[in-house]
């Protein structure tokens, strides 16, 4: 469920920069669909690769934006504090009810099978090498091999002696 709110993040918050990534951080510690976890800020420090004082600033601005609330009177197994994302947990709620697991994407398009917005369809079928095919890799070897070598095999140490 951590995917689910952290791609909310992503694709809704308004959030920027550090306070942006933290709340990625925190969403991508949820366990369900009401968005809880919980977080402490040395944890948050290191993951997002900044100092104290940003990551209590981002905590500030996403707490006074409401897209962060902190949840007095609960603490973590070490003393953490818990969050709760409402508008993720609305948002998936909302999702939950409407039947489908994915966000929609924006402008309420609905992804078309095999359109850009889908997954590639695999365009290679059968027992077919493509890469060797198409010449990408030379016949005696890669370029990193030493003077296009290829691994010894025993049959070739044998012929060797």
């Amino acid at each position: 469920m951590s995917h689910d709110a952290r791609e909310w993040v992503w694709d809704h918050s308004h959030s920027k920069g550090t306070a942006r990534m933290v709340l990625a951080l925190i969403a991508d510690r949820c366990r369900d669909r009401h968005c809880i976890a919980y977080a402490s800020v040395p944890t948050l420090i290191k993951r997002a690769n900044a100092s104290r004082t940003a990551v209590r600033d981002a905590l500030d601005k996403l707490i006074a934006s409401g897209e962060l609330v902190q949840l007095a009177g609960r603490k973590g197994p070490r003393g953490e504090t818990y969050y709760h994302l409402p508008a993720a947990a609305r948002f998936l709620a909302e999702q939950t009810t409407e039947g489908g697991r994915n966000p929609t994407l924006p402008g309420d398009q609905n992804p078309t099978p095999g359109g850009p917005e889908s997954d590639p369809a695999d365009p290679f079928e059968g027992d077919r090498n493509p890469t060797r095919e198409s010449g990408i890799w030379p016949p005696g070897g890669t370029d990193s091999d030493p003077e296009g070598a290829r691994i010894p095999t025993p049959r070739t140490i044998e012929n060797r002696r």
